[in-house]
């Protein structure tokens, strides 16, 4: 299993795994805390089943028990948000349903059936962090600044300033792209600014330039 180091290795800002997800749960704070919630119980409880059996799982069948078990634990999410936070069920919608074929989640888990108990669990914990600490970033600026409120309580300074743009799609991917570049920018690859990507899947830049 390849080196991790908290936050440098942001799944989310390096591969663009769970960015639908983050994307859609980040115009409001609340949403946004919701969906990390979901996020963080379906990668441990995915780590947790597929790190306990992956030695029971026949190698032809790995891929479908990992689906399978994401799939399952997906789906509780949504019926344990629906039932307990319905207003939080309201704002994220069938996006809430997708985590069952998110690619975060399901490489989560297919690292626990490769690498065992201890490692899959300390991934999903680290990629589910980073999951948070990303999503709630993007929804705390989008809605701080699109709505003028902050988890839903009205900001009345910022009425008069707010960008109702940052709440739609496009604002979004406009925020995401200056988060990405911030990012880049205080987390530079090991050679140079721009190389977090190789670094992340464990490919050195070199050798992606020369088969280029």
């Amino acid at each position: 299993m390849k080196e991790r180091k908290l936050l440098f290795r942001n799944p989310v800002m390096l591969l663009f795994l769970g960015t639908a997800p983050a994307l859609a749960a980040s115009t409001d704070v609340r949403a946004a805390l919701g969906m990390s919630i979901a996020v963080m119980g379906v990668l441990l409880c995915s780590a947790l089943v597929l790190g306990l059996l992956r030695k029971l799982i026949p190698a032809e069948a790995k891929l479908a028990a990992i689906a399978l078990v994401v799939a399952g634990f997906a789906s509780m999410a949504q019926l344990l948000l629906q039932a307990l936070l319905p207003s939080v069920f309201e704002m994220l919608g069938f996006y809430l349903a997708i985590l069952a074929v998110d690619l975060l989640l399901f490489g989560s888990g297919e690292d626990a059936a490769d690498f065992g108990l201890g490692k899959g669990l300390l991934n999903a914990l680290e990629n589910g962090f980073c999951f948070a600490v990303f999503v709630l970033l993007l929804a705390g600026i989008r809605e701080l600044f699109g709505a003028a409120s902050l988890a839903g309580s009205p900001i009345e300074a910022l009425k008069d300033y707010k960008i109702p743009m940052l709440l739609q799609v496009s604002g979004g991917l406009v925020v995401y792209s200056i988060l990405l570049a911030l990012f880049n920018r205080l987390f530079p690859g090991l050679e140079e600014a721009g190389k977090n990507t190789c670094a992340a899947v464990g490919i050195p830049c070199e050798e992606k330039e020369a088969e280029a």
